[in-house]
């Protein structure tokens, strides 16, 4: 159970896949956490899996696109817990795969969410990690977004602009004692990735697990990305012994955005 004096984490997009997991390794560490999801029933039902476990978690339906609803959020954790010492900026989509089928909605919602919703949220939370002079903002960015190729190009340009957008903040931050850093996960077997790994397999004639061990074959380590790969490093960017450490694209990919 989190005590009065808890350090107090957000994690954005954390009703499922890589925030859910982001969200209950803080909450072992005895955060306070708050889920926050566009899906509300998502956000909430985590929030019950840490509450669960003796953890002290809030939900809170959000689109990150909205910034009265990102400033009203932040001013909600302040006003209760007068400080906000972690952001997990991780909320994202992946847009369509062929280029042909692009929309100019695909643009405005991968743009909007991925980049906008990033710096959005993360420029409140930074306001008043400036204040304590204390905070760590990580954000979930991609090795898609250093890697080209034909496919899923307004996830990649999308996430291209997330690590820019992580590297300038974290200059920003870097005289208030504040670290930014962006996680780039490898290929995560999330609900979200295997819906968009099983589309390709159907287009392909293939079957998901024949599309797995194929895209499994790329990897140079030869082993996908566990949610417990990306929760070792959170647990580590969120300690005092990161103090220093900022500015950062962390690859947790068994090689991959190295061989791009």
């Amino acid at each position: 159970m989190a005590t009065a004096d808890a350090s107090v984490a957000l994690i954005t997009g954390g009703g499922s896949g890589i925030g859910r997991g982001f969200a209950l390794e803080m909450a072992k560490l005895n955060h306070i956490v708050i889920v926050s999801d566009v899906n509300e029933d998502s956000a909430e039902s985590v929030a019950e899996e840490i509450r669960a476990g003796s953890g002290t978690a809030l939900s809170r339906q959000f689109d990150v696109r909205d910034s009265a609803a990102a400033a009203a959020l932040v001013d909600e954790l302040l006003a209760r817990y007068g400080r906000i010492d972690a952001l997990f900026a991780n909320a994202g989509v992946v847009g369509p795969a062929d280029f042909w089928s692009i929309e100019p909605s695909d643009w405005d919602a991968l743009l909007g969410i991925n980049v906008k919703g990033v710096a959005l949220i993360s420029q409140l939370v930074a306001e008043q990690m400036k204040r304590q002079r204390r905070g760590r903002i990580i954000i979930t960015a991609s090795y898609n977004g250093v890697r080209v190729a034909e496919h899923v190009i307004p996830y990649r340009v999308s996430k291209a602009g997330v690590l820019m957008f992580s590297k300038c903040l974290a200059l920003v931050m870097a005289p208030y004692g504040v670290t930014v850093n962006a996680i780039c996960p490898g290929v995560t077997p999330t609900p979200l990735q295997l819906e968009y790994a099983e589309a390709l397999a159907e287009t392909r004639g293939i079957t998901l697990d024949e599309y797995l061990k194929e895209r499994r074959s790329r990897i140079p380590m030869g082993e996908m990305t566990t949610i417990e790969d990306l929760n070792a490093l959170a647990r580590f960017l969120v300690s005092d012994e990161a103090r220093i450490i900022t500015g950062q694209a962390i690859a947790v990919d068994g090689g991959v955005m190295a061989s791009s």
